[in-house]
């Protein structure tokens, strides 16, 4: 797929038409920059609201809680129109009559040409589509909401045309199963400062969905429908059949499934309006403590801020030093030993000579033995008496002996008693460690030890100025706002502790739920259905067998042709070449668990990943899905490049950006994501792009030449 053209209509800040044309030419990456809070983000939520409407809950966490944040879907779309053309419209103050007709009748007559006001939509125009069984080559998807009237609707034109077919399936399932299914958009529509979360999924809950996605892009889950309903069509069989018991036992058991699904389902939707009140609590908490900085005069707002990105960096730092500290202490026994070690590296190099000497000189030994040897043989055939045979064998054996005791082993190596017996290669080990350890640890763990403390230092000096700046006893209206702050916290605590109980609920209640499928299965088989769906019902039961079958080996399959797609970029992106040695997915209970392996082996803790190595890993989780996905649906990508230093984004931008898909669309904060220097490699891969400007709270876009496009941003 290719998008052509997207375009915002009086979508949020963008008043009025406002399109982006794309046009191939070879090159695969688009620039859509602009400033903070022009409308990068917005123009990337205009996409996801154009595609699935309401159904953006499920995209992503993101849109569910700013939906819930909106008080609901109705009040987020509302907000959707331009503050300008919304205050126009509200100062219309329309009837309850006017609005009636207006839906009755549509913008004709005292109010043609309103609904350029009242109404915003999203277009965007797709070329290159594939759809089984239904001839085309572009489809245009038109979401439009109506201020006004607070109505939603949604156009799909097949080759510019209305498909009734498309029509009668219902346009968001049209889009939802041809054009890129909502389970997946955010592996191509994404923010990559937040993709991150890909690297630091640690719930049940959060690996379930994320599983469900990696099935959805794998193309697994389509096939786990099939089965699913084979096994539902199997059960409607059973409840038309069978003894009264056993059809109350397999009715009983269907409705517990049902029950505890439901169960599920509002218990996750109830974690999830907390989850969104939790936001709150801590924005505001947040925005308390700043409070408190301001009125106790002690530094400014932004002040603060770099206060809190400094402290960030500082405990990273602080957990990088403390790693390469338990690194070091691994060996320091060897150091401590002090004397014991130099003495023992003494004895494994006598040992090493003893043996090479040995070995030479047994085989040199060998060899003089098979020349004496082969010598008298060959002698044979001279025609020599026996007196002058007997002579020259005594020559031979004499010369040949002298020589063999030269080259023995003498007895200084000879007496060397053997303690270690290394291999060559384990000697080697030992020599390397022994070198480290003389020449440069000591220089090296006082150091550390030194950028330890001074890290710890710097730390707590940090905490205090942040801390210090409440510290105003004796002023009545900071102790007000301190007040404030508990209350809000005691409550974010109690949310996040009912959190936790809900989650704790639901893992129970899958649990269960586990256990009911399994005895619902079992009640299946005792239950005998009609003559009349026999039939079906052992095609049914072939049908789950072989599907069964089919999925242990396409999971199989998957699994490995993934694990090596994602050390492959991960191997392209890196530049700790020795870093990671392997990557294994597991899967168990619909579960998939990524882990990296080190070089023995040994699961690498993802926690413990700087943000950028997380964020770099995540991306090549998305580039490997993505490619063996074989979707084509053209990426989208915002913040590109944050979190990664100069190495790590020339990699980026020189092996990730034009081999994640045929058409990559970047929304980048020029000089700061992205600088001249590594735009300079990024732009022999760019086709186009544009510059966001913004006036009086309107943005638009316009087109510039690629190689010109920092001279629009100031």
């Amino acid at each position: 797929m290719f998008i052509d053209s997207i375009i915002l209509n009086n979508f949020r800040a963008y008043k009025g038409r406002n399109e982006t044309a794309f046009k191939k030419n070879g090159k695969n990456v688009f620039l859509i920059a602009g400033n903070n809070g022009f409308g990068k983000t917005t123009y990337l939520s205009a996409l996801v609201w154009c595609l699935y409407g309401k159904l953006m809950v499920d995209v992503d966490e993101k849109f569910r809680r700013e939906i819930n944040d909106a008080q609901g879907y109705k009040s987020f779309a509302r907000a959707g129109l331009n503050n300008i053309c919304a205050a126009t419209v509200d100062g219309l103050a329309l009837s309850a009559e006017e609005k009636k007709q207006l839906a009755k009748k549509g913008y004709e007559n005292n109010f043609a040409g309103l609904e350029n006001t009242t109404q915003y939509f999203v277009e965007i125009h797709i070329t290159d589509v594939f759809i089984p069984s239904i001839p085309c080559y572009e489809v245009t998807i038109r979401r439009t909401f109506d201020y006004a009237l607070d109505t939603e609707y949604i156009d799909v034109l097949i080759d510019g045309q209305v498909n009734e077919l498309a029509k009668d399936v219902g346009y968001d399932i049209f889009i939802n199963d041809f054009i890129l299914s909502k389970d997946i958009a955010k592996f191509f529509l994404f923010d990559a400062e937040k993709i991150v979360n890909l690297a630091e999924v640690k719930s049940i809950e959060e690996k379930r969905k994320l599983s469900t996605a990696y099935s959805e892009v794998l193309g697994i889950k389509k096939y786990e429908d099939i089965k699913k309903n084979l096994e539902n069509l199997r059960i409607k069989f059973r409840k038309k059949a069978g003894s009264s018991v056993s059809q109350a036992k397999l009715v009983k058991l269907t409705s517990e499934v049902d029950d505890l699904d439901k169960s599920i389902g509002e218990k996750e939707h109830a974690r999830n309006t907390l989850s969104a009140q939790i936001d709150k609590l801590r924005a505001e908490k947040d925005s308390l403590q700043e409070k408190l900085i301001r009125e106790g005069n002690a530094i400014s707002v932004d002040e603060l801020e770099k206060l809190k990105a400094g402290l960030i960096a500082i405990k990273e730092k602080d957990t990088q030093l403390k790693a390469q500290l338990r690194d070091m202490m691994d060996i320091a026994p060897f150091a401590i030993s002090g004397d014991l070690f130099s003495r023992a590296i003494v004895q494994s190099n006598l040992e090493q000579e003893a043996k090479t000497k040995t070995a030479n000189a047994e085989m040199l030994m060998a060899a003089l033995v098979a020349a004496q040897q082969s010598i008298i043989g060959e002698s044979k055939a001279l025609s020599l008496s026996a007196e002058q045979r007997a002579l020259f064998e005594t020559i031979i054996s004499e010369s040949f002996t002298k020589t063999v005791s030269r080259y023995a082993p003498d007895r200084k190596h000879s007496d060397v008693k053997v303690l270690f017996d290394f291999s060559d290669q384990e000697h080697n080990a030992f020599k390397s460690l022994y070198d480290n350890i003389k020449l440069s640890f000591s220089v090296s763990f006082r150091q550390l030890v030194k950028d330890i403390k001074n890290n710890a230092n710097l730390l707590l000096k940090t905490q205090r100025k942040i801390a210090a700046a409440e510290l105003d006893d004796d002023n009545g209206q900071i102790k007000e706002v301190r007040s404030q702050k508990a209350l809000v916290e005691t409550q974010l605590k109690q949310y996040e502790d009912d959190s936790r109980l809900l989650s704790e609920q639901i893992g129970l209640m899958n649990r269960d739920l586990g256990i009911k499928k399994k005895q619902l299965s079992e009640c299946i088989k005792l239950v005998k259905v009609d003559d009349m769906d026999k039939d079906k019902d052992a095609i049914a039961e072939r049908l789950i067998g072989e599907l069964n079958d089919f999925l242990a080996q396409l999971r199989e399959k998957r699994k490995s042709s993934l694990e090596e797609k994602i050390k492959s970029e991960i191997d392209i992106l890196m530049h700790k070449t020795d870093f990671i040695n392997g990557v294994s997915m597991d899967i168990q209970d619909s579960i998939i668990e990524i882990n990296l392996l080190d070089k023995d082996g040994q699961i690498i803790n993802k926690e413990k990943l700087s943000k950028g190595e997380q964020q770099l890993y995540a991306t090549a989780i998305l580039k490997a899905l993505v490619d063996e996905s074989g979707i084509s649906f053209p990426v989208f990508i915002d913040s590109p490049l944050q979190k990664f230093d100069s190495i790590h984004s020339k990699n980026i931008i020189s092996k990730f950006y034009p081999a994640v898909s045929k058409q990559v669309v970047i929304f980048p904060l020029l000089g700061k994501e992205l600088s001249e220097t590594e735009y300079g490699n990024l732009l022999p891969n760019v086709n186009s792009a544009f510059v966001i400007q913004n006036k009086n709270g309107v943005s638009s876009f316009i087109k510039v030449a690629p190689d010109n496009i920092f001279s629009y941003i100031e």
